[in-house]
């Protein structure tokens, strides 16, 4: 079998490895680093066994299909199973400046943070440094963003 026939065979075996990598199989594993393996073995074939000229362009062809991968695989739905998101804090409040003298209970230990219960929502909060114990009466101090701080009543 003639050279050009093993880079090209090669250079595609490589290309399907990473797509099988990126759009099968979940992670950054075997088959993407045998693809990346792959693709340098067919430049570097091409470059020394055929000419300077073609293992440049089968340089660049890699890397202009890689950064083509890479632009488009974040916008796959593979993509959006494999990266994290936020998880459901819909049972949590966000931080108001109307909880400022509110008073509430703890929910668990405040050691210096934890949970408590203002209006009758869950609320996470922190103290000013002192362990609270559970089931003990607290009014909020301050809301600084998402936290909000409470005090012993």
């Amino acid at each position: 079998m003639e050279i050009h026939f093993i880079v090209i065979l090669l250079f595609l075996a490589g290309f399907i490895l990473m797509l099988v990598g990126l759009f099968v199989i979940p992670g950054f594993g075997v088959a993407e680093i045998t693809g990346l393996a792959t693709l340098g073995l067919a430049t570097y074939l091409a470059w020394t066994r055929l000419s300077p000229l073609w293992g440049a362009v089968t340089l660049i062809i890699t890397i202009v299909v890689i950064i083509a991968l890479f632009l488009y695989f974040p916008k796959t739905s593979s993509w959006k199973q494999l990266r994290l998101s936020a998880q459901d804090k819909s049972h949590i409040i966000s931080a108001n400046p109307e909880l400022i003298d509110k008073e509430g209970e703890t929910i668990t230990m405040l050691r210096p943070a934890g949970a408590a219960r203002i209006d009758g929502k869950k609320v996470d909060v922190v103290t000013e440094g002192v362990f609270i114990p559970e089931h003990t009466r607290i009014k909020v101090v301050a809301v600084t963003g998402n936290r909000v701080v409470v005090r012993k009543t």
